[in-house]
């Protein structure tokens, strides 16, 4: 070996063959979570955007069946749109501003299916909602209207389905929120008319969750506790289909918390 030549110490060799090792055992590793990642992207990819929209997915399903131009993918879009708002930017304290952005994504996916079927009770309803959620955040329910739209949707619903679920509950919540602002005299809102209605819209549909929870804070603002409580816990008793079932369960537990204290 000629002189200045140097020969590596048996530790730097032994440094370099361990880093060597290391970056070897992270190639698997690297590799198992980029396919892990592409198996999920692909099975969000299968997925249809009701089953999207079912797990919690909503901006996912949004855009998948916004995409689609069928009263039915439109009125999953309208949905999936209300319910980014309703399940998550809502309770995570999002700016006015963004929920109200897909509030009126929801409007015009809802406008888009019932302009493609203007029988879809399912279209109408998912209108109605968001019309009704733009309203709740704009203070306009009691607007010149806003209030009469909004029941005309209702009825256009039930003319079609008479036992539509949403609708009867909606239109008792209408007559209820419009009772409570002290301008059902105006718009026709009467207090007698919302226990009826709730009591038909769960009857058409007993194990809706959100219907029940409705029908349970419908029946706080009316004075009947005791009905409140069962309704709650009924609610908070039966299965969740949807992620949003456990969104509103949370809500019914809150609310019975409420009636604990009193």
């Amino acid at each position: 070996m000629g002189r200045g030549e140097t020969t590596p110490s048996s530790g730097s060799a032994s440094r370099t063959l361990s880093e060597r090792s290391r970056a070897t055992a992270r190639r698997p590793r690297l590799t198992v979570l980029a396919l892990a990642a592409a198996l999920a992207w692909s099975a969000a990819a299968a997925q249809t955007p009701a089953a999207l929209a079912d797990g919690g997915q909503y901006e996912a399903a949004w855009e998948k069946a916004s995409q689609t131009q069928t009263a039915a993918m439109q009125t999953t879009a309208a949905r999936a749109a209300t319910d980014q708002v309703v399940y998550d930017l809502a309770l995570h304290g999002a700016p006015l501003a963004d929920q109200l952005t897909w509030l009126n994504r929801a409007v015009t996916a809802a406008q888009s299916a019932v302009g493609l079927d203007q029988t879809s009770a399912a279209a109408l309803v998912q209108l109605a909602r968001a019309k009704g959620e733009i309203a709740r955040r704009s203070g306009i329910l009691q607007n010149l209207g806003t209030a009469s739209e909004l029941k005309d949707l209702f009825d256009r619903v039930l003319a079609l389905e008479p036992d539509n679920a949403d609708a009867l509950v909606g239109l008792g919540m209408w007559h209820l929120t419009l009772v409570e602002n002290n301008v059902g005299w105006l718009y026709g809102g009467r207090r007698d008319a919302v226990e009826p209605l709730l009591v038909r819209g769960v009857a058409a549909a007993p194990e809706q969750v959100n219907l029940r929870v409705e029908y349970g804070r419908a029946l706080i603002s009316l004075g009947k506790q005791a009905a409140a409580r069962a309704e709650l816990e009924t609610a908070i008793s039966l299965p969740s289909r949807r992620a949003s079932d456990d969104v509103e369960k949370a809500a019914a537990a809150k609310l019975l918390a409420g009636l604990g204290r009193d």
